[in-house]
């Protein structure tokens, strides 16, 4: 995935982003992405004077390419791949606190921090987790006989790529950066008004939206829904781990959490009374 979004990119002459990455074959491709998306611009240079600063920079970075594919030759192979004998299906993980073994825990919740929808999945990146999780709470409303539709999506920079932004399905705000970084980009380039301007990417779309005050409101809702519900479990009720071996075993035992929190949840409000750690 992320080869082809480096291709992609380097077609539109977008250079890629951050610094270099440590491991030689991830840096020979971006060094491979940034040559050629200096070449598509120099190709559109509009002058003499731009073509000749053009030829300049592409000449350094095809400097550093013959850099890359000398380090990636010398680089050793690819470790011998590993089985956890004791669960098979689980795979490493990272983490706030490192790395660890197990699986990826994703949950859809509505404004009222109701798990509408629930999954494990082995892959420890989310990206591509977001349309299967959206169409999910679609199914799950059928199922339920609700007819309204689905609002406004809300999801972190975890979740971010083009296809996500971009592909069918209900309004939705993801995060292109950590929220960190986005309190700092508002902070420093101000907020913005109005729709995109034209000819912006899929990126600067929804970059600019973000920095809306209506973009930042309603984002700014992810930390009174969802991010409760994570953290309930975790330290209200203590669920920190699979209990059981298996994929099937821990989407079973994830299913059950999410629900029990349901009820929890249900019986707190019509009780009006808050809940305690059980």
């Amino acid at each position: 995935e992320k080869a082809q979004r480096l291709a992609d990119d380097a077609e539109q002459g977008k250079r890629p982003r951050g610094g270099a990455p440590k491991d030689p074959t991830e840096a020979l491709a971006r060094a491979g992405a940034d040559v050629a998306a200096l070449t598509v611009r120099r190709d559109k240079a509009a002058t003499t004077l731009s073509k000749l600063e053009a030829t300049s920079i592409l000449g350094k970075a095809e400097k550093r390419l013959r850099a890359a594919r000398k380090a990636a030759a010398k680089a050793p192979g690819p470790p011998e791949p590993q089985a956890n004998t004791t669960d098979p299906q689980s795979r490493i993980m990272k983490t706030a606190s490192g790395w660890l073994q197990g699986f990826n825990a994703q949950a859809a919740v509505n404004a009222n921090q109701v798990v509408v929808a629930c999954a494990v999945t082995q892959e420890h990146n989310d990206v591509g987790q977001l349309v299967p999780m959206m169409a999910a709470v679609a199914a799950n409303a059928t199922a339920a006989g609700i007819e309204e539709k689905i609002g406004t999506v809300l999801a972190d920079a975890g979740y971010w790529s083009e296809a996500n932004a971009t592909t069918a399905g209900p309004d939705r705000l993801i995060a292109t950066s950590k929220d960190w970084k986005q309190r700092r980009a508002a902070r420093e380039m101000g907020t913005t008004t109005g729709p995109a301007p034209e000819g912006a990417t899929t990126l600067e779309a929804m970059e600019h939206r973000l920095r809306t005050e209506e973009g930042a409101a309603a984002y700014g809702q992810r930390s009174c829904t969802v991010e409760p519900v994570f953290g309930q479990a975790k330290e209200n009720r203590g669920v920190r781990r699979f209990m059981r071996r298996g994929l099937a075993a821990a989407e079973s035992e994830w299913a059950l959490v999410c629900a029990t929190g349901n009820i929890l949840k249900l019986f707190g409000h019509a009780g009006g009374r808050s809940l305690r750690p059980l």
